[in-house]
């Protein structure tokens, strides 16, 4: 059943083909691909991919792959992208559900921003995403476990948020060594108690009805029960260290910092929950690894002014060329799948097995001439 959904849903986007002719997911990889690489001729290849997709109605999926490959691989080594895409998305939305998509598109101060963002999110520091720790199934609903983990004593943060008489010990204990991993630098360490405090919400909630807390901590336009989601009980806890850190001039990112708060409260469904838990681990990462910077401050977007000038001043000639083509049949969706190839399963020990004689057999064949 999930392989016919796959083929249906892939045979749906091949329908979708943009004002240059490419597909849907043609067009999203090359895109992807030229962001990875640098020199004139990708930024180049960049602008003319980045023009055709806003051009065939894909403003949202430019946004979502724009979002993908700043978690993917940018993160920490550049926390003000998070902030700048974030403002900027914010603000096109806004202007682009007042107006017509070919009044939006021809507008050449809004083909050289939307340029100017590409070119630097193409120009940003690289740094491969940390891998989420796995949490052992048999630690959840352990009171034991749990007991026999516990290293520290209570931390001013998490009694800043806790609430006795609405949380579960679990939030107080969990967020605790949370905490005491952030102040010892232990990144690993600290994403394993957010996910598990996460996981475990997960657990109690599908089996009473209610999770580890019963405080509406969430943005009040969401659900009741989507408030007292743990994942906002521990942004509030990570807000609170970064005060502490801050105060003491340990860390300087204070809008930064803001923007990812504000990106985790968000709706926005390019903000999906595995977004929402990248973004938490950012801002652990923040937390642990900004400290140990000899400048405890997010970079410079734009390291050099002029170039960047220089070619965002070449953007509307990409826009230009793509808009005299017709506007496609169907206008490019939000979304695309399929992107990340699928890991390939390694052999069994059967296969492995098998394959070694058969290797044997042809040493054996070619030796006697058989």
């Amino acid at each position: 059943m999930a392989m016919e959904l796959d083929n249906y849903v892939e045979e749906e986007e091949q329908q979708f083909i943009s004002r240059r002719g490419y597909s849907l997911k043609d067009l999203a990889q090359s895109f992807l691909q030229c962001l990875g690489e640098s020199g004139p001729v990708a930024s180049g290849k960049l602008l003319h991919y980045t023009a055709d997709m806003i051009t065939s109605g894909g403003l949202q999926l430019w946004q979502k792959l724009c979002w993908d490959y700043a978690y993917d691989h940018i993160g920490v080594a550049s926390p003000r992208i998070f902030h700048f895409l974030f403002r900027k998305f914010r603000g096109w939305n806004e202007l682009s559900a007042k107006m017509q998509m070919d009044v939006f598109m021809k507008k050449r101060e809004i083909q050289e921003e939307l340029s100017e963002l590409v070119l630097i999110l193409q120009d940003c520091p690289k740094k491969t995403k940390s891998k989420i720790p796995t949490v052992p199934p048999n630690t959840h609903e352990n009171e034991e476990w749990l007991r026999s983990m516990l290293r520290t004593t209570d931390k001013v943060a998490v009694r800043k948020v806790f609430q006795r008489n609405s949380d579960l010990e679990q939030l107080l204990h969990a967020g605790n060594e949370m905490v005491y991993a952030i102040q010892e630098g232990a990144t690993e360490r600290a994403i394993f108690w957010a996910k598990w405090l996460l996981e475990e919400d997960s657990i109690v909630r599908k089996k009473f009805g209610t999770g580890l807390t019963t405080v509406e901590r969430g943005p009040g336009y969401l659900k009741a029960q989507q408030r007292t989601s743990v994942g906002y009980y521990i942004i509030m806890i990570l807000a609170e260290v970064y005060k502490e850190f801050a105060d003491k001039g340990m860390v300087r990112m204070h809008e930064e910092f803001q923007a990812l708060l504000d990106i985790y409260r968000s709706t926005d469904f390019k903000i999906s929950q595995r977004k929402k838990l990248d973004t938490m681990m950012l801002m652990i990462q923040i937390l642990t690894d900004v400290p140990k910077w000899k400048v405890p401050a997010a970079p410079s977007l734009v390291p050099d002014p002029t170039k960047l000038h220089r070619a965002v001043s070449q953007a509307p000639a990409f826009f230009e060329e793509v808009l005299q083509l017709p506007i496609p049949r169907k206008l490019l969706p939000n979304t695309v799948t399929g992107l990340k190839q699928k890991k390939a399963k390694d052999p069994s020990k059967e296969d492995v097995l098998q394959k070694r004689l058969d290797m044997i057999d042809q040493v054996a064949m070619n030796f006697y001439k058989l």
